[in-house]
């Protein structure tokens, strides 16, 4: 009397894995194969179709002759009032302005090498260029150790 209990729920049980397997094997034919190929690239009245044109013979390329570069010597000048030493143990950021809030425009790291050009009316900006990468900007003064 075991048996058609047994063979109901083995019916049952059947069934409803093949409603499973149905459903998701009709998802994955639907949803996730078309999604795995690539769409046709799409075709416009303006689509140029060009032909490519025919290279022409050897012996009717001519070369110009490339012009020689110049070399005029400039004059360097120094500008600068005093060398100095950056001694912020972080670096230093540049400044476009005097100011803390203005927008950074280079920078220099610790014991970096920079010229001094000028200093703010007040003495607590310095306005500084960079010997290694010849970045120029404004920094605090106090940052800067004279040489």
């Amino acid at each position: 009397m075991r048996f058609p209990e047994t063979a109901k729920s083995s019916t049952s049980l059947a069934f409803s894995l093949g409603i499973i397997v149905a459903i998701v094997a009709t998802g994955w034919y639907y949803v996730i194969l078309p999604f795995q190929k690539h769409p046709q690239r799409p075709v416009f009245s303006n689509d140029l179709k060009s032909v490519p044109a025919p290279a022409p013979p050897i012996a009717a390329i001519k070369v110009a002759p490339m012009p020689q570069p110049t070399v005029k010597a400039k004059p360097k000048t120094n500008d600068a009032k005093y060398q100095g030493k950056v001694n912020a143990s972080i670096g230093l950021v540049f400044r476009a302005d005097p100011s803390q809030a203005s927008k950074s425009v280079g920078g220099a790291d610790f014991n970096t090498k920079v010229s001094v050009i000028r200093e703010a009316p007040d003495r607590e900006w310095v306005y500084v260029r960079n010997e290694n990468t010849k970045e120029e900007g404004w920094v605090r003064s106090g940052n800067i150790t004279k040489e």
